[in-house]
């Protein structure tokens, strides 16, 4: 039940039951355990009320969860935790690992409906979900919520196995080779495709440059990508090797670590390059410094260090950034010169085929009508003597016919000609639009391969602890 519908009659039949609704001595003493009964059963949908009660009437304040202060909101996340309760009692029909629960596409649906349904933007719907979620489940910091593949997870936290020695630490005890073993057959082809296709929301989702500090990166990222993977693996192998899939996460995590981080430090630059302000802190957090707080212990911070040891900071970092975005916006605009005139290009070429066909259509006619012409002189001489006016009049036509269509013809191979010479400019056009990207290219390229240092560079610092 919402509190705000907790009415007198509720509260008339609650005093009923306990055979109070009379007796106000045997009221004052139970007053105080009532309040609490109160309390407790709104606690258990997660509605915090604070309650007042007399004999006669019982007042219920109800805090929002949202600092919107609308109590048709407030409506809208009970509801929603109902179905969130729902779950949470039979969450053991969702584990799909000890510690993995998945929430089907058609469930996950059915709680930001509410939200969609009042126009409640996706990205707020996760964010209210996530936040119901943690409470409603009992989550703590270290547990995970991802929104993947149109699914929800709950990813509890599990410290890392405990090993007799000889074992290999790196894979939770499984061998390097059984690993590699199950890694081809069931990526036969690589996994990179299956990570980068994901690895873009995860980030959006869990390390957003927009909002994380360095601490929080420092101390969430492995489990994130950690997570990340479980979720890829859990969908592909088969319930007999899901035994291994802590060992086998950890392989796959090490095989495709320096790509998954080099992704990462671009998405940070991107962040950069578009003058975000929390992200700004962030890379500012790189350097040669060595902090020492007030008890005198000294924290040595890291700096951007690339492949030739140029040390980078967020002054040089974006002013590389935008030199390299305004080569790639001429790149761009290249590009979009070069489809013009392969449009142009096509079009004409398309005009040249289409009059050529009406060259061999009118050639066709006046062959024709040559023809008639020559069968009409034939006529006339075999008959000159007789007068045969109607004959002449067929015969007249004929050659005007004639005079009309070469006409036509004389048009149609001007359009030609005017086609062909248009084809040669674009033709020398499109050379030469191309001949400038090339050029453009090799302008660029110092810039890429140093925005590349960067990123490298960038990409190691971010490991660092």
């Amino acid at each position: 039940m919402y509190a705000l519908d907790f009415t007198k009659t509720h509260y008339n039949t609650l005093l009923n039951k306990l055979n109070i609704s009379n007796d106000e001595q045997l009221f004052d003493l139970k007053k105080g355990t009532m309040i609490e009964a109160i309390v407790d059963y709104f606690n258990l949908s997660f509605q915090r009320v604070s309650v007042d009660i007399t004999l006669h009437n019982c007042s219920i304040t109800k805090y929002f969860l949202d600092d919107t202060g609308s109590e048709q909101f407030d409506r809208l996340l009970y509801n929603n935790s109902k179905l969130l309760i729902n779950i949470a009692n039979q969450k053991e029909n969702y584990n799909v690992l000890p510690f993995l629960l998945l929430i089907p596409e058609e469930i996950k649906n059915s709680l930001f409906k509410l939200f969609l349904d009042k126009n409640i933007t996706i990205s707020k719907a996760r964010t209210l979900t996530r936040s119901q979620t943690q409470a409603i489940f009992g989550l703590s910091d270290k547990d995970i919520i991802f929104f993947l593949r149109g699914r929800m997870w709950i990813r509890y936290f599990t410290p890392p196995k405990k090993l007799p020695n000889g074992k290999d630490k790196r894979f939770a005890g499984e061998s390097a080779e059984e690993l590699d073993a199950l890694y081809q057959t069931y990526f036969p082809n690589g996994m990179w495709k299956d990570i980068e296709s994901i690895l873009g929301e995860v980030l959006d989702e869990k390390l957003n440059f927009s909002i994380i500090d360095n601490a929080t990166f420092t101390k969430t990222f492995i489990p994130v990508f950690r997570g990340m993977i479980e979720i890829l693996l859990i969908d592909v192998i088969s319930p007999v090797d899901r035994d291994k899939i802590e060992g086998f996460t950890g392989y796959v995590l090490r095989k495709y670590f320096d790509q998954i981080l080099l992704y990462t430090a671009k998405n940070l630059l991107n962040f950069i390059e578009n003058r975000d302000k929390n992200a700004e802190l962030f890379i500012k957090n790189f350097s040669d410094n060595v902090l020492i707080d007030a008890t005198g212990k000294k924290t040595k911070k890291y700096a951007i260090v690339d492949s030739k040891q140029q040390t980078w900071n967020y002054v040089t970092i974006l002013s590389i950034l935008m030199q390299y975005k305004q080569a790639k916006l001429r790149i761009i605009s290249q590009n979009n010169i070069i489809s013009g005139v392969k449009e142009q290009l096509a079009q004409s070429n398309k005009n040249f085929l289409s009059e050529k066909n009406n060259e061999e259509l009118q050639e066709t006619k006046i062959d024709k009508i040559i023809k008639q012409v020559a069968d009409s002189d034939l006529i006339n001489f075999q008959n000159k003597n007789d007068s045969d006016l109607s004959q002449q009049k067929r015969h007249e036509e004929l050659l005007s016919m004639r005079r009309t269509e070469e006409n036509e013809l004389y048009l149609i191979k001007n359009r030609i000609a005017n086609t062909t010479i248009e084809l040669a400019r674009q033709q020398k056009k499109l050379r030469h639009e191309s001949e400038a990207k090339i050029i453009l290219n090799e302008q660029i390229e110092p810039l890429k391969e140093t925005y590349q240092r960067i990123a490298n560079a960038l990409a190691l610092v971010l490991t660092k602890r």
